[in-house]
């Protein structure tokens, strides 16, 4: 054996060395409902991922869990401390809350929760003090108020508003933000029709059944229960009603009009930064819940010309994405 190849041979041997009976790390991503498509934070997840250097099936197994409905993923995580998980993403303040009552000890982050401090994920944002920590959807609750405030300013005629929310919220969170929007909508004057739904289709059945004379607008407290917004925004499109969605891809492609919220793709991105920390060595109470810096108004003009609905000039100035 010549010399290069020797050379060759105890660099693999080597390589081969280090890793000799190490365990690949293994993260395990919720979602609920089952998508058809990948959700914009696993998106941004994966490619966040990807640029800290991990790749899938050499240095890190990632394991897909998700389910129709938050029973559905209780029962596939049934057996979840016996399957040697390193690190769990929960998508959404639903996922987190079934991962929490599963396991006190794996670290759980979540990529987007509406308020984790009132949901009893963590302490503090600044002391997590528990086995969670990740991103928050919004500031504060406050922030769900200003989002119907945004909402009537692109739609100044709204009165009367069908609203919609996930009844799966733990019960002192949902008072926290339904508080700070009936605030809002009392000094607006708007009128709510309160509807909590367990899902879109719960919502889109019972917006067929309402009068196209009872609502103006259709107002959501963005959770994981109104992702796949496309036939709420179809049904109230027919009666001329303008949705509020959650992201920019509903209303890009799912029909919504507007939405005034953070960009979830970048929340799944700075999500695999706290992977990366933890899987290094940091404990989740040591990382802070990191809140949005940044809302983004995002309005639709084709949704808007089939509702029959201009939108002020003033506000498309303010607009950061308008879609044609």
């Amino acid at each position: 054996m010549n010399a290069q190849w020797y050379y060759f041979l105890l660099i693999f041997l080597f390589t081969n060395y280090s890793y000799a009976g190490q365990k690949t790390p293994h993260l395990l991503v919720l979602g609920i409902p089952k998508p058809s498509i990948v959700i914009p934070q696993v998106r941004g997840l994966l490619d966040g991922l990807e640029e800290a250097g991990y790749v899938e099936g050499k240095n890190l197994i990632i394991e897909f869990a998700y389910a129709e409905n938050a029973q559905r993923l209780r029962d596939h995580l049934a057996n979840l401390t016996q399957k040697k998980v390193d690190v769990i993403v929960a998508t959404s303040a639903n996922e987190t809350a079934i991962a929490k009552q599963i396991t006190s000890t794996i670290p759980i982050i979540f990529a987007a929760a509406i308020d984790p401090v009132g949901m009893g994920f963590v302490k503090s944002r600044s002391q997590p003090n528990a086995n969670l920590t990740g991103l928050s959807f919004t500031r504060d609750v406050e922030d769900n108020g200003k989002q119907l405030a945004m909402f009537k300013q692109v739609v100044p005629a709204m009165r009367r508003i069908t609203f919609f929310y996930n009844n799966q919220l733990a019960t002192r969170t949902s008072s926290a933000v339904l508080v700070a929007v009936r605030r809002v909508a009392r000094n607006l004057n708007i009128q709510l029709v309160e509807l909590p739904v367990s899902s879109t289709a719960e919502a889109t059945q019972l917006l067929g059944r309402a009068p196209k004379e009872t609502t103006d607008g259709i107002f959501v407290i963005c959770s994981a229960a109104f992702r796949g917004m496309a036939p709420l925004a179809d049904r109230a499109a027919n009666i001329g009603a303008p949705v509020f969605g959650c992201t920019a891809t509903q209303v890009a492609e799912e029909g919504a009009l507007m939405t005034y919220a953070p960009d979830i793709y970048y929340m799944g991105y700075r999500s695999a930064w706290y992977v990366d920390r933890i899987l290094k060595g940091a404990r989740p109470e040591q990382l802070p819940v990191e809140a949005p810096m940044k809302f983004d108004l995002v309005i639709n003009l084709k949704t808007s010309r089939r509702i029959g609905l201009t939108i002020p000039a003033e506000v498309l100035i303010l607009a950061d994405k308008v879609f044609q």
